[in-house]
């Protein structure tokens, strides 16, 4: 049927989506004292619902802005006005929002087409014509390299080395896609589309937030400087139907490691070492000395060798500059019982000392 009747009642909002609703509206103004704005990452990880109901609400705004023309979205907006004119207008207008993302999907099924999970960033349509350059392009950085880039938003990516990502911004979302390696995002403020970083079938929603996300293999792992984040495994071709949900939602302190078929547990994660390599430094509390030395190899062309297999049980601590990698290997040597060696081409290997 191509004609539909005005929506008559608007669907009743559970006291939950209300909440979402009000927060969503205060991120949009932008307008959260610092003091709201611990209130806030405090509700959202009370409980994973708290987040789920507030993306919707996000998600609500922004497609009621783009398909405000629709009838069924004109009536709620009616709705909405005359709360708003009530004595208890904040809680009215909250209601009413939280209405539209409680019943939005079922007003969609008639006024638009439906929502797919996101396509590849080159098929998106960008937020604004102005950034349609910067909202659909391809980073990455050299070994050794790190590199600084300001998303169309207003956010920013700080790529590590060797590292890649994408960015393919839509009116839906904010959608960023870490390809390779590791970075550090800054997620800006009061906007309507949520923040999503896309990893190894991983999909990690930002709320204003500072966070960590890594890819080692088939894992990510995702650490927390600031702020909360929900993390969402996403089905990937070859799933098997009626695989489990795994979601967890992480606040500043805390990180959590995906991999396939595995449950992913929050674990506590000191902030200062979260993105100590921003700065070029690497911060290692009592590792084996082969994972130290796997991370150095990370940011120069001229690996560590270790001659010796058993040295690379030898435990490591301290704060060591990641791009002077001989530094490192000459500190090995002055705390641990091994020596360092050059071979004919400059390659450095730590074996044990005789």
């Amino acid at each position: 049927m191509s004609d539909h009747s005005p929506v008559a009642t608007p669907w009743q909002a559970s006291p939950v989506c209300e909440a979402a609703a009000a927060w969503a509206l205060q991120q949009e103004r932008g307008d959260l004292s610092d003091a709201e704005r611990r209130r806030f990452t405090a509700w959202l990880a009370e409980d994973e619902a708290h987040a789920a109901a507030y993306d919707d609400a996000v998600w609500a705004l922004s497609v009621t802005a783009r398909h405000a023309g629709a009838p069924e979205l004109l009536a709620l907006r009616e709705s909405a006005l005359a709360a708003r004119g009530s004595r208890k207008r904040m809680w009215g207008w909250t209601a009413a929002v939280g209405a539209v993302a409680a019943g939005l999907v079922a007003v969609l099924t008639f006024t638009t087409t439906p929502q797919v999970e996101v396509a590849p960033p080159s098929s998106q349509s960008t937020l604004a014509d102005a950034n349609a350059g910067l909202s659909d392009r391809a980073y990455r950085t050299a070994v050794g390299e790190r590199s600084v880039i300001s998303l169309p938003d207003g956010s920013v990516a700080t790529l590590d080395t060797d590292s890649q990502l994408r960015v393919g911004y839509s009116d839906r979302e904010r959608a960023v896609y870490l390809l390779k390696g590791q970075a550090l995002f800054q997620v800006a403020h009061g906007k309507p589309q949520p923040f999503r970083v896309y990893a190894r079938g991983q999909r990690i929603t930002a709320v204003g937030t500072v966070f960590n996300v890594r890819l080692e293999g088939d894992r990510v792992r995702v650490a927390m400087v600031e702020g909360v984040v929900k993390v969402s495994a996403r089905a990937l071709p070859g799933t098997l139907p009626g695989a489990p949900a795994r979601e967890v939602t992480l606040t500043a302190g805390e990180e959590t490691v995906a991999a396939p078929a595995a449950p992913m547990v929050v674990r506590p994660v000191a902030v200062r070492e979260v993105a100590a390599w921003r700065g070029g430094q690497l911060i290692f509390n009592d590792v084996p000395l082969a994972d130290a030395i796997a991370e150095v190899n990370r940011y120069t062309v001229r690996p560590i060798a270790l001659a010796d297999a058993a040295v690379g049980r030898y435990r490591v601590s301290g704060v060591f500059t990641s791009t002077d990698p001989e530094a490192f290997a000459r500190a090995m040597t002055e705390v641990l019982p091994v020596e360092m060696t050059r071979a004919e081409r400059g390659e450095l290997a730590l074996r044990e000392r005789d």
